[in-house]
């Protein structure tokens, strides 16, 4: 399909973007955008991509990108391109760990809180990948340093369409469906053999106590396909998990599989004293030995291929 380039507003940067743009073309000595000297080298035509804010433009194969959500990384390195700035894990100072190596060298430009506008002005992008639910102000700036891709939320919805929206930008649409593909061959594969009959449930262990995560997420999602039938709670509408719950509330969500995603050291430690509660030990799932603890950074705010295959291999491992 062709596409036909789309015209963008200059947008008007914040004072604090402003200062930073400044300060780094200054010291670059020039005065035109990073992207405007850094588009591909491919030959292959613009593109517009629909998002969040319309349809943006950007250029075919782009060798230069900076990610500012883990998911737009994960499906950057799954599609066989490296990023030349990336954002921090939630509540990390790195790239996501389950990515390892392929993710550990590239600079970190972003928290998740807010990016780095002079950091991601030096790494001169030819196209951003940002998160969605990205605020007007804080596109208005990236969008004036880059072309800036923020798909449409999509919590309660298709967990892949926000990962397709990064894929078009990339040039990879075929690259992305095969990897997804795979991923859902394999849970279909579950469902057939019947491995994963009954109710499933994926609770996340904060300091704060546990919470129900949104069966439409990917985790809950690939339970689905793969067989498994999610409690009434955890239909929670647009909603990414339920409010904390008290021990003595569990058996509301309880199932006939859990898995039990521990998110940071405190999580962790949570998740350890709750072990020894009647309100736990109590759960079907507990005294049937259905429990399966898993990666909290994975399963309870990862979203993309490679994220999907890991909780693939946590899934087969519980059935087998």
């Amino acid at each position: 399909m062709n596409h036909l380039p789309v015209a963008r507003r200059s947008p008007v940067l914040p004072t604090a973007a402003m200062a930073a743009a400044a300060l780094v073309l200054s010291a670059c000595g020039g005065g035109s955008s990073a992207s405007s000297s850094s588009s591909s080298s491919s030959g292959a035509a613009d593109t517009a991509v629909g998002t969040a804010f319309g349809d943006v433009t950007v250029p075919g194969d782009p060798e230069r990108v900076v990610t500012l959500a883990e998911s737009a990384l994960d499906v950057s390195l799954a599609v066989g391109v490296t990023p030349v700035g990336t954002t921090a894990s939630r509540g990390g100072d790195s790239a996501p760990a389950y990515l390892g190596d392929a993710a550990a060298g590239i600079p970190i430009v972003a928290t998740v809180n807010e990016p780095n506008l002079e950091a991601i002005l030096e790494a001169q992008p030819d196209v951003i990948l940002a998160s969605a639910g990205m605020a007007q102000d804080r596109y208005d700036a990236l969008t004036a340093i880059a072309p800036t891709v923020v798909p449409e939320a999509s919590t309660g919805g298709d967990w892949q369409a926000p990962l397709r929206t990064y894929a078009e930008a990339l040039g990879a649409d075929d690259e992305l469906t095969t990897a997804l593909g795979d991923v859902t061959s394999r849970a279909e594969a579950l469902a057939e053999a019947g491995s994963l009959e009954g109710s499933a449930a994926v609770l996340r262990w904060m300091a704060t106590g546990p919470v129900l995560m949104n069966s439409a997420l990917m985790p809950g999602s690939l339970l689905q396909t793969a067989g498994a039938t999610p409690v009434e709670a955890a239909d929670l509408g647009t909603r990414p998990h339920s409010d904390p719950l008290s021990l003595e509330n569990l058996a509301q969500v309880d199932a006939g599989r859990l898995f039990l995603a521990a998110f940071g050291a405190d999580g962790t430690g949570a998740l350890e004293a709750a072990r020894s509660q009647p309100a736990f030990t109590q759960l079907a799932a507990v005294q049937n030995g259905t429990t399966t603890e898993v990666d909290g950074s994975v399963w309870s705010s990862a979203s993309g291929p490679i994220a999907a295959d890991l909780v693939m291999d946590d899934i087969e491992a519980a059935v087998s």
